[in-house]
């Protein structure tokens, strides 16, 4: 592990102010009728608008699922700051890497209470279903000023997409965050991520 990474990666000033309960993985959605694929050789994309955050975020990312023994790359690597945004280079990034899975992942805004209690899985927006769109979407959502201060509770969301058919397979949502326990949090997140994906069937298990 590494604290300073760590703590950066989740040190958003927003959160500072926020009560929350930790709490690993909520709630997630896999896709009907597509039987589960392991997705050997990743992509991970954080979403922040912080170019420090992200990165951050997207290598202790790569390193969990690396040590997991599953070959994955941060977006960082193949896309300068510039072109993270533009969703041309973005597509054809994924297309050259050879990836046959995409991970985005960020803070997402909620209320809690539009969440039902002892809810297993949440509901996907139809937006979601795609990559393109969806990510040039919650990109510019999520670094539009003043996102964070319209919500009173935050998630960390990861989605998986399938890098040839630029489909949503999975998602998954953790609970509300603790602001005093970023390496803690993001630690168990990350593992909660990986071995929930195992489990349901989207990496391999050896």
């Amino acid at each position: 592990m590494r604290p300073i990474r760590l703590a950066v990666a989740f040190g958003l000033a927003v959160l500072l102010n926020l009560g929350c309960a930790p709490g690993p993985l909520s709630t997630t959605w896999i896709a009907p009728g597509i039987p589960p694929t392991p997705y050997r050789d990743l992509i991970v994309f954080g979403v922040s608008t912080n170019p420090i955050v992200r990165r951050a975020y997207e290598d202790n990312f790569v390193e969990a699922l690396k040590a997991a023994g599953v070959q994955a790359r941060a977006a960082h690597t193949l896309l300068s700051d510039r072109d993270v945004g533009r969703a041309r280079a973005v597509q054809e990034a994924v297309g050259r890497s050879g990836a046959d899975g995409v991970i985005v992942t960020y803070l997402a805004g909620e209320n809690p209470e539009a969440v039902p209690s002892g809810a297993r899985t949440h509901v996907v927006p139809s937006l979601y279903g795609r990559l393109y769109p969806y990510y040039g979407h919650i990109l510019s959502e999520v670094t539009a000023p003043g996102y964070y201060a319209k919500y009173p509770a935050l998630r960390l969301e990861t989605n998986l997409y399938d890098a040839g058919r630029a489909t949503l397979v999975w998602s998954g949502r953790s609970d509300t965050l603790d602001p005093s326990s970023e390496q803690t949090m993001i630690s168990e997140v990350i593992a909660a991520v990986i071995g929930k994906l195992k489990a349901d069937g989207f990496l391999p298990t050896s």
